[in-house]
């Protein structure tokens, strides 16, 4: 009950603290003379005509103007980063590889036009080579890599080449 008491009297003081710095504040303002706007006084007769020069077709035309529909806001996307995934791209290629037979890296990613589409690509067929569904061949360095399917025509990676969720694979 004590600490009830306590707090309630901290409470209290404190509303007390704020009382008086608004109240100082109040004191403080009632110094301050407001400050006249607009025009001075000789000038307030001068008024210009505010429709002068208002024709009734540039008042139509304004009115069109305000009433026409505002075209829907688009938002582009064109400028977002292409999503891959290295899992799709892996049962992509166990569909396609098996019809080819052998081909390269090259051929694989000739309509390709992102490099990060190239890279997942490329990681996708590592996945395959792991499992040991394709060979991997590169005569010198730099050179074309020959892709070859090596596991039987039906076989494919229908979920053994799934990279475990989290390990960064989707970008």
């Amino acid at each position: 009950e004590r600490d009830l008491l306590l707090g309630r009297l901290l409470e209290c003081k404190t509303f007390k603290d704020a009382a008086v710095a608004l109240s100082a504040l109040e004191d403080e303002a009632r110094l301050s003379q407001p400050r006249r706007a607009g025009p001075e006084e000789r000038y307030l007769a001068l008024a210009p005509d505010l429709l002068a020069g208002v024709t009734p077709e540039a008042l139509r035309s304004a009115f069109l103007r305000a009433c026409t529909p505002r075209p829907v806001p688009r938002v582009e996307i064109d400028h977002l980063g292409v999503r891959a995934s290295v899992n799709d791209t892996v049962d992509e290629l166990s569909r396609l590889l098996p019809r080819l037979g052998r081909t390269t890296f090259r051929r694989l990613t000739a309509g390709l036009s992102e490099r990060l589409e190239v890279v997942v690509r490329f990681l996708a067929l590592l996945e395959l080579c792991k499992l040991g569904l394709v060979e991997l061949y590169q005569a010198q360095r730099f050179g074309d890599i020959t892709v070859a399917w090596s596991a039987s025509p039906d076989q494919s990676a229908d979920g053994d080449a799934r990279v475990p969720v989290g390990s960064g694979a989707k970008w």
